[in-house]
């Protein structure tokens, strides 16, 4: 076989993994609403089935580099190929939320290393003049996830089973192995044994303030915060932890995260715009499917497609922004993204117990505008700052800001869907009273249409009592995601001000 077809196959094998790193992170948003009934989970709890999975992945994702070096690229992959395939069978098999939220770490520990080892593997099989084309082919990958993700996580749980969800990997980890084993050749990696280093420390210190932070926002809404003593020795552990990282950072010579790359003015600029977008972002796309499906009573499979617009307008705009980016200033770029950001807010601010399918397809096209807008421009001003040498180290805490972001806004709406729900029923609960004229007069015109139906008068009263708190508990679940949707909203204003008071130009020596 010539080398034009091989590494072709090359690349299609490893692209598989990739896509299935992706997709599972997305997938997962649409089923959330019914695996909460199957788990009798509450959303905090829930949230947990993405969050562990993205901590895994993170842990992993540090890792690559070192297992790469150690072992070399085919042997990491196939083993990464491994604990994706265990963890999607043993998630199939769940039967307890525990269960299920173990075995998304062990998929996790799989993904983290699919997509680094891929894009390792792309540019070594592609000659350089034909990286732009391997750039296209890495973003393929982890585009499709988003892009596709919803939609079909939503008619596999429509129309079959949850577990066929992760079911479905299997056969795509057989053919990628397959491939990967017969196409690929592993380096020689004995040099690599003897100068390879790895801060493990560092590693640990960031497991442990991470998963902290995470557990906290999981269980402090329904712990009462302060008042609880554990909740104060995971603020203590996690605060210490950071603490800790931060120190260690900067007294080793080669760390995990590299905070000194933080001098670069820009750099820490478009690294906390990063941490924003990723926060609000992932917040939005968690939210999202439990108000469509637990308030509007959409199907999964409605919505599904109704967030899909999203990200399709985000792989056409992508591209577009790239070719901008050279020709128009990045803070320019950004701050339209933001603009795009809050009108998508507002919009959704704007949604009701009474909101159809087609009201969430335009403020999904403008959230998707936003993120192309804002994720691209933000990360390359980011890097273009650094100096060559430190580029590693600030791709590196780059990409951790930017996952960071994501899991703890994960973590923190599905802890604000559970503080508005209470405090919002604990407001209308005290102008829910048959001393109100207006509600004794409406309330007995429902005992009365119901005492007709069935010439029953304690029936009527029971009817008429069910109907008026699920009357309630609509409007309670509907001022919930409004407010939610504030808060996205506020968010965008937030990194608004950020981006007018920041420079995103950087020193000439920076980038010399």
């Amino acid at each position: 076989m010539d080398d034009s077809k091989k590494k072709w196959l090359i690349a299609f094998s490893v692209s598989l993994g990739g896509i299935m790193s992706s997709l599972d992170t997305f997938i997962l948003f649409v089923a959330t609403p019914n695996l909460r009934g199957i788990f009798s989970a509450t959303i905090a709890e829930i949230s947990w089935v993405s969050t562990s999975y993205a901590i895994a992945s993170m842990t992993c994702m540090f890792l690559s580099a070192w297992f790469v070096g150690r072992y070399g690229s085919r042997s990491v992959y196939l083993g990464g190929l491994a604990f994706f395939a265990a963890g999607s069978v043993f998630c199939s098999m769940s039967v307890t939320l525990e269960q299920l939220v173990f075995a998304r770490v062990i998929q996790g520990l799989g993904a983290g290393v699919l997509l680094p080892v891929e894009g390792v593997i792309l540019r070594k099989t592609f000659p350089p003049k034909q990286h732009g084309l391997v750039i296209g082919l890495y973003g393929t990958s982890i585009m499709f996830g988003p892009a596709f993700g919803p939609m079909l996580g939503g008619i596999i749980i429509d129309q079959y089973s949850w577990q066929l969800i992760f079911i479905l990997n299997i056969p795509i980890v057989i053919i990628s192995a397959v491939m990967v084993r017969k196409f690929l050749v592993n380096e020689n990696t004995e040099e690599n044994k003897k100068t390879s280093h790895f801060d493990f420390m560092g590693v640990i210190l960031l497991l442990i303030s991470v998963i902290s932070l995470i557990w906290l926002l999981e269980r402090g809404e329904r712990t009462f915060w302060l008042e609880d003593d554990f909740n104060l020795l995971l603020i203590v552990v996690s605060f210490a932890s950071w603490a800790f990282l931060i120190a260690h950072s900067l007294m080793v010579e080669k760390p995990l995260l590299d905070f000194r790359i933080l001098q670069y003015r820009v750099f820490a600029t478009a690294n906390m715009l990063n941490f924003f977008a990723a926060f609000l972002i992932s917040g939005t796309l968690f939210v999202l499917p439990i108000y469509m499906q637990e308030l509007l009573e959409f199907s999964p499979t409605q919505a599904g497609t109704a967030m899909a617009p999203r990200a399709f307008v985000m792989m056409l705009a992508f591209p577009f922004v790239g070719w901008l980016f050279n020709r128009v200033p990045a803070i320019a770029l950004i701050t339209f993204g933001i603009g795009m950001g809050i009108l998508s807010g507002v919009m959704m601010s704007g949604f009701t117990a009474e909101t159809g399918w087609h009201d969430m397809i335009l403020p999904q096209i403008i959230q998707g505008v936003s993120a192309a807008f804002i994720l691209g421009p933000v990360t390359t001003a980011a890097l273009i700052s650094i100096p060559k040498p430190k580029m590693p180290n600030a791709a590196a805490l780059e990409a951790t800001t930017r996952l960071l972001g994501s899991t703890i806004g994960i973590a923190a709406f599905s802890t604000l869907i559970t503080h508005y729900q209470l405090r919002t029923w604990e407001l209308l609960r005290h102008n829910v009273t048959l001393s109100s004229t207006v509600l004794y007069k409406r309330f007995n015109g429902v005992i009365d249409f119901f005492y007709s139906e069935t010439s029953s008068s304690l029936f009527a009263l029971e009817k008429a009592y069910r109907a008026l708190n699920g009357r309630v508990t609509e409007q309670v679940q509907a001022l919930t995601y409004m407010n939610l949707f504030q808060i996205i909203t506020l968010g965008f204003l937030i990194m608004l001000v950020l981006s007018f008071g920041l420079s995103l130009k950087p020193k000439p020596e920076a980038v010399s």
